[in-house]
């Protein structure tokens, strides 16, 4: 049907929709993890996708890129302030855009967008914004790049959950076209593996049978880790024996002071030795594996929670943070607790019930697991994303009216 519509359109045969994917994180993270999940599941018979990393060193995303088989670009740019250097490079990606006859830009994240929307305009293509987090008009005022994302954006954006999509409502109302499409996880990466777990257990030397707890993500005060080490340092004033680590580094140099903030918590008396830090992983699965709970412990909204949906797919037992995307996947209580962000004693509660019950445990993971399977599976996601593209492209293009919204 995608392609009959295509022929509608006019292109005289039955090619794929091409679509420049473009991303201008130059470390990756959660937003250039998800666009690499979307990337490796896409139906190729449908999109034929092109990457670009618009960065200034070509970034650490287009070696994962290219071992997928898709076509990698590189436009050279800095920070959007450093307003000299934009239009050239908004000119490179315009000729990218023509070299590979591109029907449609794809801008990752807010920043991709202030490149990639004035491209996309300069070059009569569509352009769609996939929205990672975003902070309404009252909270950001006229910040720069905040005021450009609301200037540049009023084709359509892809929120990436339904609470990122209700910031957006009140400052892009239509015509403006929100559509929701999460970020999906590769279940066959992430899966239950006991024997990972232990390996990486024997790895730093923890006692067999000694309870493991764990937290994932950059490293961020408002990622709450602060939270996490309170709380367990609560655990072990009541005696509870466990290891607790924490995964994850800053992000470009962001906050660094943070992460002496968090070694000197787990000194203190109750935590120490008890606290390893393992830093950025390249197999976050396997450490995950190693853990009886993953938390999340965000003290602000998660705009989704990408580890949330990853140590779910291993099956363990995840307590989170009951705010933003970590509700639209926690069924609290069947495939997940959730917890009131920010406070630590509550958190230490749930943890000491959790750590006491392996049973429970196993039952919120293998529910975890299911729900992961069924719902967050990045090939769901990706055959979703490729639906709302053709969507988008023959509403626009074709004319045809706008098909009723998938569910799910």
């Amino acid at each position: 049907m995608m392609k009959r519509l295509r022929n509608e359109a006019g292109t005289g045969n039955e090619s794929p929709l091409r679509v420049l994917f473009a991303e201008s994180q130059g470390e990756l993270c959660g937003t250039g993890f998800a666009l690499l999940a979307m990337l490796e599941h896409l139906d190729r018979s449908q999109i034929e996708p092109v990457y670009v990393s618009l960065t200034t060193n070509g970034g650490e995303m287009r070696a994962s890129v290219e071992a997928l088989g898709i076509p990698v670009a590189h436009v050279r740019t800095g920070r959007f302030r450093e307003v000299s250097g934009t239009p050239r490079t908004v000119a490179g990606l315009a000729r990218l855009i023509r070299k590979h006859r591109i029907d449609l830009v794809f801008a990752n994240t807010g920043h991709t967008l202030l490149f990639a929307r004035p491209a996309a305009v300069a070059t009569r293509r569509l352009c769609v914004w996939w929205c990672h987090g975003y902070v309404p008009k009252e909270k950001a005022g006229f910040e720069p790049i905040a005021l450009a994302q609301r200037v540049l954006s009023q084709d359509v954006i892809f929120a990436n959950s339904e609470f990122t999509a209700l910031g957006l409502q009140g400052d892009f109302p239509p015509p403006t076209t929100i559509r929701v499409v999460r970020p999906g996880v590769n279940v066959e990466r992430f899966r239950p593996d006991p024997e990972a777990g232990a390996r990486m257990r024997g790895e730093i030397g923890i006692p067999a049978g000694e309870a493991v707890i764990g937290i994932f993500g950059r490293l961020q005060h408002w990622k709450g880790q602060h939270i996490f080490l309170r709380a367990a340092a609560l655990l072990a004033g009541r005696g509870i024996r466990f290891t607790a680590l924490v995964a994850g580094g800053t992000l470009y140099g962001v906050e660094p002071e943070f992460a002496d903030e968090l070694k000197k918590l787990a000194e203190q008396l109750s935590l120490a030795g008890r606290v390893r830090f393992l830093g950025n992983l390249k197999n976050p699965q396997d450490w995950m594996n190693a853990c009886d709970v993953v938390v999340h412990a965000s003290v602000e909204p998660e705009p989704w929670g990408l580890v949330v949906a990853e140590a779910m797919a291993c099956g363990r037992a995840v307590l989170a943070s009951a705010a933003g995307g970590p509700l639209e996947m926690i069924d609290h209580r069947r495939t997940g607790w959730l917890t009131t962000p920010g406070d630590e004693v509550a958190m230490a509660a749930w943890l000491e019930i959790l750590l006491a019950n392996p049973a429970l445990r196993a039952e919120l993971g293998e529910a975890a697991r299911q729900h992961a399977v069924m719902m967050l599976d990045a090939r769901r996601a990706a055959s979703r994303l490729c639906t709302e593209l053709w969507r988008y492209w023959a509403t626009r293009v074709a004319k045809i009216e706008l098909l009723p919204e998938i569910s799910g």
